[in-house]
């Protein structure tokens, strides 16, 4: 919500920082980092992956989390629209069949409470998986699932 106070006539959002719209958020995850990478590589990193996917969105895109050398730190990119997001995650396990891109991951924004709950997810599957080796799971539309072979 946006407020405007009549005493000083400034406009102050209220809206707190920490409940953003991620639904225009794509997630980039392993997309290398390198040593003096600037905003525009960046950007142009990005562009590359969106024209091997044959969409060409108009996009803000910044790495996210503390650099560190052990770690290549993923990208928000934030897009037009959230029918891009969808649009680009169809098309996503394209980048598989791109050498350059083959270790390239793209994945919706998520909150900490969704992260938290997928990992619980995919901890529980792990644990079936061991105790079932003959059996596959998988998690989707937030439950777990037997896929049959």
């Amino acid at each position: 919500a946006v407020v405007s106070t009549q005493s000083t006539g400034k406009v102050v959002d209220t809206k707190p920082s920490n409940d953003c719209d991620r639904s225009r958020n794509l997630m980039v995850f392993g997309l290398q980092e390198s040593v003096e990478e600037s905003a525009a590589d960046l950007k142009d990193s990005i562009s590359e992956i969106f024209t091997n996917l044959d969409e060409k969105p108009l996009v803000t895109a910044k790495r996210v989390g503390l650099k560190t050398v052990c770690k290549v730190r993923p990208i928000m990119v934030t897009l037009e629209s959230r029918s891009m997001v969808l649009a680009l995650l169809k098309k996503a396990k394209q980048l598989r069949n791109l050498e350059k891109f083959s270790r390239v991951y793209l994945s919706r924004d998520l909150s900490p409470e969704e992260r938290r709950e997928r990992r619980s997810f995919y901890r529980t599957v792990n644990e079936l998986q061991k105790e079932n080796p003959e059996r596959n799971f998988r998690v989707k539309d937030g439950s777990i699932q037997i896929v049959q072979s």
